[in-house]
């Protein structure tokens, strides 16, 4: 019986490419390195050899400083592509990829790249975008709208977003509610949120503009009184408050 030989995982096929790459370019710094001994060092060796009285020793370390040289220069200059091909924890880590996360996405197998994008998450706890593509996928390919929202909020709540990130994000979230669902009173905390916490940009402005809309609409429909409506606004921005504190 024989038993076949196991086979790569995309990310220890990446790896070993890049392990390659560079033994390929410190052969090819060797061999450059000794091309520059023989042809520098024997002439140089042999010129401060005779003018020292010993020709012979002048051929043999000639070469042989050069060449130590050389190879400690090569080295220095080729540190830089050894950082970039295979950093280490101290050295600036290179941007996380998502590619067979995303080649399963493509391809329709949305739970095995929900499976690698919470794989990701569990490596990187504060990994923002995996868990935005994994809301994604819930509302554009699986077409779970509630698993969706659930993941658009553990991104608000759980991730590590800027407040760029965050703005973006609870925008996307009541959009979804406003256009996708049609519900837009479960997006009027978020928006809430929006309007008190970027007040002077263009999606404070929006969500400003839609959550009054929305009240005016909820006013209508249940023909709520005017102070009525001011304790409206008044939970509505408590549970903003409440959502911002978590």
């Amino acid at each position: 019986m024989t038993l076949e030989p196991s086979r790569r995982t995309f990310k220890e096929a990446r790896k070993h490419n890049r392990v390659k790459d560079v033994d390929a370019a410190g052969r090819v710094r060797k061999v450059k390195a000794l091309a520059f001994a023989l042809y520098g060092g024997v002439p140089l060796g042999l010129a401060a050899g005779s003018m020292m009285g010993h020709p012979l020793l002048g051929l043999l370390l000639g070469p042989a400083i050069i060449w130590t040289f050389a190879i400690v220069v090569a080295a220095i200059a080729g540190r830089g592509a050894g950082v970039l091909y295979m950093p280490s924890g101290t050295s600036t880590p290179r941007r996380r990829e998502y590619s067979a996360a995303e080649a399963l996405a493509v391809r329709g197998e949305h739970e095995g790249a929900i499976i690698a994008y919470q794989a990701v998450i569990q490596e990187v706890p504060g990994d923002g975008e995996a868990y935005l593509r994994i809301a994604r996928i819930y509302r554009d390919g699986l077409k779970k709208p509630e698993e969706a929202l659930l993941w658009f909020r553990r991104a608000v709540t759980e991730a590590k977003l800027s407040k760029g990130q965050e703005l973006l994000t609870r925008r996307e979230m009541a959009e979804f509610l406003i256009h996708g669902l049609q519900e837009p009173k479960r997006a009027a905390p978020d928006l809430a949120r929006l309007a008190e916490a970027y007040p002077d940009t263009r999606d404070g402005q929006w969500a400003k503009e839609e959550l009054a809309r929305i009240k005016e609409e909820m006013a209508r429909e249940e023909g709520v009184a005017p102070d009525m409506e001011v304790a409206r606004d008044t939970e509505l921005t408590r549970d903003a408050e409440i959502d911002r504190e978590d």
